[in-house]
């Protein structure tokens, strides 16, 4: 995506700014293909309602287009070690899709405590270490 079509994208400001979610989502893929991952992180918050509106459109994405936002969004919270945003990830999208969607995220990960992380078992946010 070029600069200039990045700000004409809003920001989403908080857990209430369901309008700026809803415009992001309504963009569409490839438009919104940069906000992919804050998209994934705003996912990981089911009481929030600007999940209400982002979680929907990423469980709706194939496994080719959400593959690399997801890679991006492990290698971010892998590094900052925000292991709880990693396994809510696991929870809501990463299991359900099962072994073909991990080793496609594998594909493109970076980091090696998120390759390390998709390499074992099914996590989940209870395993919280």
């Amino acid at each position: 995506m070029n600069e200039d079509k990045e700000m004409d994208l809003p920001k989403i400001k908080d857990k209430f700014d369901t309008g700026s979610a809803e415009h992001i989502v309504i963009i569409g893929y490839p438009e919104n293909a940069d906000f992919l991952p804050e998209l994934i992180s705003w996912s990981c918050f089911p009481n929030d309602p600007v999940c209400w509106v982002t979680y929907p459109y990423i469980s709706s994405l194939r496994n080719e287009i959400l593959a690399p936002a997801m890679a991006d969004f492990l290698d971010f919270h892998a590094a900052a070690e925000q292991y709880d945003m990693i396994f809510t990830a696991f929870d809501h999208f990463i299991n359900e899709r099962g072994e073909s969607f991990r080793e496609l995220i594998k594909e493109y990960l970076q980091n090696d405590k998120a390759k390390e992380l998709l390499s074992g078992p099914k996590y989940s946010i209870g395993q919280l270490k």
